[in-house]
């Protein structure tokens, strides 16, 4: 992948896989309302941006996303 891609945008789809990973693994905690939001900044990030995350993975079975509209939509979701 690193031959394919930027070190800014290898570096962005580590923190969104990291997040996504950090909501996964805390999703149950975060359904019941068992999670105190600021005990996990990571979380508290994923747990924000996750609505937008989720829309960045899936696609409707008539839309289409080139590669750098993808990249456009994860640079926007990871400006930093």
């Amino acid at each position: 992948m690193t031959s394919l891609i930027d070190d800014t945008h290898y570096r962005r789809v580590r923190q969104f896989k990291q997040m996504l990973a950090s909501y996964q693994r805390n999703r149950d905690l975060v359904s019941v309302g068992a999670y105190a939001a600021g005990s996990d900044p990571l979380l508290d990030r994923a747990i924000r941006l996750y609505p937008q995350m989720e829309a960045l993975l899936q696609q409707g079975i008539h839309e289409q996303s080139d590669f750098t509209a993808s990249c456009d939509h994860l640079n926007t979701l990871l400006p930093n």
